[in-house]
């Protein structure tokens, strides 16, 4: 057998050396032009967007085909053999196959997901309500792209998820998290278009009349959906056009002797016998189904109509149609996006002291906002569909349909606004609001809620929860006209208020550790359709803060983020959160 001397075997060594760093070399100059593909096409994605939002049609086709080229580039790179052999790698494998994952993410969203989106934007306008009428041809128009773009985007939004990114480095884990998370939004939005574009055409009333009852609610008087109800309007639909007919005060219902419809022993429980009895009260409850169905109970039963649904929006999310609209002249007062939740929750009561003059004034807005949206003039579509998607998803704006196929559509999405009884992965927490003062100081009640996950085992999960309240009162409240402070009617001290918490555990879990300001109170053992339910009534004087904590244990197999949701308040932005779970 020949043995070979040192020198050959120096040479063998150097040529593997050399290889080695022809290979290394290789690859270096591979991940190089795939970081430089990879930054390219995110810039022409951030191009896309603007073309986008400007409607700006040469633009857009540029942007698109510039991400196609880029994305397409870097998806060919990690595709390849020498890519392959670098995602079994040690220490590095992991991160190459998440930018081999987020390579053909880009390649196949550019061309199967903003492709058709891209060939609808010069259509949007269609969209727009003109002269009181919304094409139902444009409508349709648009549900096979937005279909196949929603398609994309679930796909992506799998794929995305399915990696594990926990042993990337840092700046890759932070990117293709910010991306994940972008990419999951956004499959979600479209969802909730594919939705909307899919009942749109029945709900406009194509071949038929369609009446819907339209509810502004009042968040000056806090209830578990967003506000008392205030002007109450009937909508008629035919053929895409809309019209504003009868007009009525919710407070104009007054009382029954018994409830509209039957309540259950836990309704009647948590609510009082008030929520049927009296349409101002039909909202305590945080399901927007179950408030609908109260609502037409009584408005068939006073007026006499066949209603087909009920929608509803406040303050806030009217603030964000005027944003797209531009200002809008009701009496002596001008309502613009900056003064709209001002004037309608506070200055109105100010102005005004008769309760009746506030009423009509009340109605004119609505009159005057639902005229501007249903005119289209002054808006551009795309910041007329922006506002409304944003007041959706803040828990502004609701939609029930009491055709079951159009109902069963909307289940799930942000403006059905139901309470959610079914156990998923996803845990449900509900935190609501009620005055418990029979008056107007909501508006200056300032609220945060914060659920964090603090352990996992067995499939069940523990979460922790506060929620802290505010009193933004002058100190001389008491000295506010009687309209807004209650003027003491209902036992509560004028410039006080008291707030009723109501918190909706996980289904087929529980609530315990309940305190107040530290003190603690035993949570009850109420139960509503498998979700466990406490009461907190928090008593509030002008400057005051009141902490409520708690904690939660989810049913099993609650393993995901539990979705929070919590009465919107008065702010411009979103209650809501999704924390991180630590069972994954």
């Amino acid at each position: 057998m020949r043995v070979l001397g040192p020198r050959p075997v120096t040479t063998v060594i150097i040529l593997l050396l050399g290889v080695l760093v022809l290979v290394g070399g290789w690859l270096g100059w591979q991940a190089w032009q795939v970081n430089r593909d990879l930054g390219a096409a995110a810039d022409d994605a951030a191009a896309l967007q603007t073309a986008l939002e400007d409607g700006d049609q040469a633009s857009i086709d540029r942007s698109l085909a510039d991400l196609q080229e880029h994305s397409a580039a870097a998806s060919d790179r990690t595709d390849g053999v020498s890519w392959g052999l670098l995602t079994h790698a040690p220490v590095v494998g992991d991160d190459a196959r998440g930018v081999r994952v987020v390579s053909d993410v880009m390649a196949d969203l550019s061309n199967d997901g903003l492709e058709p989106l891209a060939r609808t934007a010069s259509r949007l306008d269609a969209l727009l309500p003109r002269n009181g009428r919304v094409s139902i041809a444009a409508v349709r128009s648009l549900q096979e792209p937005v279909a196949q773009a929603r398609d994309a985007l679930a796909d992506a939004d799998r794929r995305l998820a399915a990696e594990d990114s926990g042993g990337f480095v840092q700046r890759l884990r932070d990117r293709y998290r910010e991306l994940a998370g972008k990419v999951s939004d956004a499959a979600e939005a479209m969802n909730s278009a594919e939705t909307a574009l899919d009942v749109l055409p029945s709900m406009l009333g194509d071949g038929e009349s369609r009446h819907y009852l339209l509810v502004f609610q009042n968040n000056a008087e806090i209830r578990a959906t967003g506000g008392l109800p205030g002007a109450v309007s009937l909508v008629r639909a035919r053929d895409g056009k809309i019209e504003l007919t009868r007009q009525v005060a919710a407070n104009s219902f007054g009382q029954r002797q018994s409830p509209v419809l039957p309540l259950s022993e836990v309704e009647r429980l948590l609510y009082g016998a008030q929520l049927g009895t009296y349409f101002l009260d039909a909202n305590f409850t945080p399901d927007f189904p179950r408030t609908a169905d109260l609502m037409r109970a009584r408005w068939e039963e006073v007026y006499g109509d066949d209603l087909d649904g009920v929608l509803s929006l406040d303050p806030v999310a009217i603030s964000y149609l005027l944003a797209a609209t531009g200002p809008v002249q009701v009496g002596d007062v001008t309502l613009s996006s900056d003064n709209a939740v001002d004037e309608l929750l506070h200055q109105v009561y100010l102005r005004y002291p008769d309760p009746d003059r506030q009423d009509r004034f009340f109605r004119d807005v609505a009159r005057t906002v639902f005229g501007a949206v249903s005119s289209g003039g002054g808006a551009a579509p795309r910041d007329l569909l922006s506002a409304l998607a944003r007041g959706a998803d803040e828990g502004r704006i609701y939609v029930h349909s009491f055709d079951e196929d159009e109902q069963s559509a909307l289940a799930g999405t942000r403006v059905a606004g139901e309470l959610g009884t079914e156990a998923t992965s996803t845990p449900l927490v509900n935190v609501t609001l009620n005055d418990t003062t029979g008056a107007k100081m909501s508006y200056y009640l300032r609220y945060s809620v914060h659920v964090m996950s603090t352990y996992c085992e067995d499939g069940v999960q523990g979460l922790s929860a506060h929620a802290r309240l505010t009193s933004d009162a002058p100190a001389d409240a008491a000295s506010l006209p009687g309209y807004i402070t209650g003027a003491g009617k209902f036992g509560v001290e004028p410039g006080n208020q008291i707030v009723t918490v109501r918190i909706f555990g996980p289904v087929g879990g529980t609530i315990d550790g309940f305190s107040i300001n530290a003190k603690e109170f035993p949570p009850g053992d109420l139960v509503q359709d498998g979700r466990p339910v406490t009461s907190a009534y928090v008593y509030l004087t002008p400057g005051e803060t009141v902490d409520v904590t708690w904690s939660m244990k989810t049913g099993p197999g609650q393993t995901d983020g539990a979705r929070v949701t919590v009465t919107p308040s008065i702010a411009a932005k979103s209650s809501s959160s999704t924390p991180a779970s630590v069972c994954s």
